[in-house]
């Protein structure tokens, strides 16, 4: 960790996080590469830098995904520019790039289901010390737990104020993140520095992130993990669909399947504008004629209770969750005496079980932040700012968010090599 007093650098970088580690490293490497060498500094609020790096993918670092594309991006607010920009700095590194920048500053990878690249050795720390060591082999300074209040534009450049004094730097890159996950350095800090400049923020909610329902019912499921399909309708139009493992929790419903189309849940939360219902298919694969068949044959199992009417054909407690919400209970009473009807029920129940969402569980409990600073105030090949001449940024505090798979690790290194090749540029352009 560095010390200054009104230093001076070339590049500062503020925030020490995917995309800013990564972009000290492009940049360092893109001086180099014209035989120059930069002074380049990160500043951290926090003690040390990448601890939201070290959580992704529960620790294993989903590092990108080879299906990277902008189809598999969002904004909040999408202006045809805006595209165009996310476009362009997509096409200019994509998976197979982030894999061979990975590879030469030793992180070896592979591809796993739906495209996921990991690290071989499934280590997200592993990830952040390389990237730490090679910065600090290129020469590149941390200066933690040291935070930017403001930048203020200086004929040369920017000064950066922070608590410890003023720090002068020719250009300045934003790599902040954003608003989710607050107890790992998530906050706003960015998107204030950027609006006080004049740019443009757009509302900020989260996505990839845990759904509250109505929980009478389910909270008796808390902690029951299986594989369901799930769909999110508002006011009874589908908005998404997901199958995938499914988690029940005290508050509603959480795991993959539910976490990788929770985008919209977070959009009309902010909205509150109609019903917004979560259908799950316990059954996925199976038609409501198939179990209507299966359950109508499970009748004739001898000595059964309705509390043991579908034990060994969905895990006991959803079961039983299921003969309540459908009316059938008591549950002590003979299934044989299950009508024709009542079994129609219950099989259209399993493909259709529908609960009122309420909300989400927030930043604290997303991944990542939709919403952010506009994209099309920033130059499409360099992210430079189309307002402030010598200003760049990266990563999540642009409004770009992508869906869950690796998408938004791969957005921060895509946008932080077109900002520090960009203003690698700039600098050596004014020096020429």
């Amino acid at each position: 960790m560095g010390t200054y007093a009104g230093i001076n650098v070339d590049i500062a970088i503020i925030g020490g996080g995917a995309a800013g580690l990564s972009a000290a490293v492009f940049a360092c490497r893109e001086a180099r590469r014209f035989g120059k060498t930069i002074r380049l500094g990160v500043w951290e609020k926090a003690p040390r830098t990448g601890k939201k790096l070290l959580a992704t993918g529960n620790g294993t670092c989903n590092l990108t995904n080879s299906e990277a594309a902008p189809s598999r991006y969002h904004q909040a607010e999408p202006t045809q520019r805006g595209q165009a920009v996310l476009a362009q700095v997509l096409k200019a590194f994509p998976a197979a790039e982030a894999r061979k920048f990975f590879s030469s500053i030793g992180v070896e990878s592979v591809e796993k289901d739906r495209g996921r690249v990991y690290p071989l050795s499934l280590q997200a720390g592993a990830v952040l010390d390389c990237l730490r060591l090679t910065m600090a082999a290129q020469g590149a300074e941390e200066f933690c737990s040291r935070s930017v209040n403001a930048l203020l534009p200086v004929k040369k450049g920017w000064l950066l104020e922070t608590e410890e004094g003023t720090v002068q730097a020719r250009k300045v890159l934003v790599c902040c993140g954003g608003a989710a996950a607050p107890a790992l350095g998530g906050s706003a800090d960015g998107y204030s520095l950027l609006a006080r400049l004049g740019h443009t923020r757009t509302p900020l909610f989260p996505a990839i992130v845990q759904v509250k329902t109505e929980t009478e019912l389910v909270r008796s499921l808390k902690g029951i993990r299986l594989d369901a399909g799930v769909r999110f309708c508002l006011d009874g139009r589908e908005l998404a669909a997901e199958t995938g493992e499914l988690l029940f929790t005290e508050y509603g419903v959480s795991g993959p399947a539910v976490m990788q189309i929770s985008r919209c849940v977070g959009d009309w939360e902010r909205r509150r504008r109609g019903r917004l219902t979560v259908h799950l298919d316990l059954l996925p694969g199976w038609s409501a004629e198939q179990a209507e068949r299966c359950l109508a044959k499970r009748r004739e199992l001898a000595g059964r209770t309705r509390e043991d009417y579908l034990t060994g054909f969905l895990q006991k407690r959803v079961g039983q969750t299921l003969l309540r919400a459908a009316g059938l209970g008591p549950l002590a009473r003979p299934a044989a005496e299950l009508s024709d009807g009542e079994v129609r029920c219950l099989a259209a129940l399993m493909k259709d079980w529908t609960l009122n969402v309420t909300g989400t569980q927030g930043f604290g409990g997303a991944q990542v932040t939709a919403g952010g600073i506009l994209l099309e105030e920033f130059g499409a090949h360099t992210l430079e700012s189309r307002l402030c001449p010598g200003l760049y940024a990266a990563g999540e505090v642009l409004d770009a968010d992508g869906d869950c798979g690796g998408f938004n690790l791969h957005w921060a290194w895509a946008s932080a090599y077109a900002a520090a090749r960009g203003a690698v540029a700039s600098l050596l352009n004014q020096a020429d």
